[in-house]
């Protein structure tokens, strides 16, 4: 059985977005079915952004709750937060030695923070150095596969480039993984029509925010500049919410009666549809499709005891293995 890694980073209070759920957790559930799954909260990472501890420990617990609710399985996953497994800095330490700094100032999340800081003497080491305590989460537990969005892409490949120089330097001692890309939904565009779903952008659609907040991301999604009028031919191309509905499988759960995403499409190109009224229809949809989700959390937060109970088994598990491959490495590179 495949060994799957893959962590999610806590950097906003807003908690889990469409674009995250499509990203990330839903190709989570599904190798949840398939093979022996580690997945985490990557608190450790947020701190190159996040600054208040309060925020830092609230977001990390919101998120941790938030994958419980959408269905992520502590007896079939290994579930933890990464601050919790100690030998992960440990390696991180070590593999800092097996990476240069040009091979870190040709990632995308360095280059990107560069282009808006412009001095490099600003950026903090945290976020320089990312890539390389990424790639200890992925290395210390072994794992055979990686999926991850596009935009970590670079992240993983740095991983297996490290991972290949520690064997070329010191034997076969760390697997290298195989990076993982669903195309398909590895980028769901935002609400903007133009870029990638992200909070930072403001052009997200909050899963469990409430209801009122939602309503209000949805009815401001920008369609067809050029459709003045409901009555106006549109583009659908040019209306994000096409996409989700497709994403959402809105012609599985709609009314006998509904139109289907074609059909609806088909009458925005002739202008019989006005975008108020597709507006509307994503927004049911959307509500439909994560009621039980946004339940289940509701329940869960009111549940202290058995969210630290699967906090305190998952880190277990999870030391268990890396400290195993941390014995490994430090054999390895002569610590005694």
């Amino acid at each position: 059985m495949k060994r799957i890694l893959s962590g999610i980073t806590p950097s906003s209070s807003k908690g889990l977005h469409l674009g995250n759920f499509f990203g990330a957790v839903k190709p989570h559930l599904e190798f949840q079915e398939k093979g022996e799954c580690f997945f985490f909260v990557a608190d450790l990472h947020s701190l190159n952004s996040v600054f208040s501890p309060s925020e830092v420990s609230a977001n990390s617990k919101n998120i941790f709750i938030e994958y419980l609710s959408f269905g992520i399985d502590p007896q079939k996953t290994t579930f933890y937060l990464q601050s919790d497994i100690t030998p992960i800095p440990y390696l991180q330490n070590i593999l800092n030695n097996v990476v240069t700094v040009s091979e870190l100032a040709r990632m995308h999340a360095y280059k990107d923070k560069l282009q808006k800081e412009t001095d490099s003497q600003s950026i903090n080491f945290g976020l320089f150095s990312y890539p390389v305590l990424m790639a200890s989460d992925i290395l210390m537990f072994e794992a055979d596969i990686i999926p991850v969005g596009e935009d970590q892409a670079q992240h993983v490949e740095i991983a297996r480039e490290i991972a290949k120089t520690f064997n070329n330097r010191y034997g076969e001692v760390l697997k290298v993984p195989e990076l993982y890309v669903k195309k398909e939904v590895a980028k769901v565009p935002g609400t903007d029509g133009l870029r990638k779903m992200s909070k930072s952008l403001g052009n997200d659609i909050s899963i469990f925010e409430d209801e009122e907040i939602i309503k209000k991301q949805i009815m401001s999604i920008v369609t067809d500049p050029a459709r003045i009028h409901p009555t106006d031919p549109g583009d659908p191309a040019k209306n994000p919410c096409f996409a989700y509905l497709n994403l959402l499988n809105y012609n599985k759960i709609k009314k006998e009666v509904d139109p289907t995403v074609i059909e609806m499409m088909d009458q925005y190109k002739r202008g019989t549809i006005g975008d108020v009224t597709i507006k509307r229809i994503m927004f049911n949809t959307f509500m439909e499709c994560f009621s039980d989700a946004r339940a289940k959390k509701r329940k869960l937060e009111r549940q202290s005891d058995t969210i630290s109970d699967i906090r305190t088994n998952g880190s277990k598990r999870a030391n268990e293995i890396a400290n195993k491959t941390l014995e490994k490495v430090k054999k390895a590179i002569g610590i005694w």
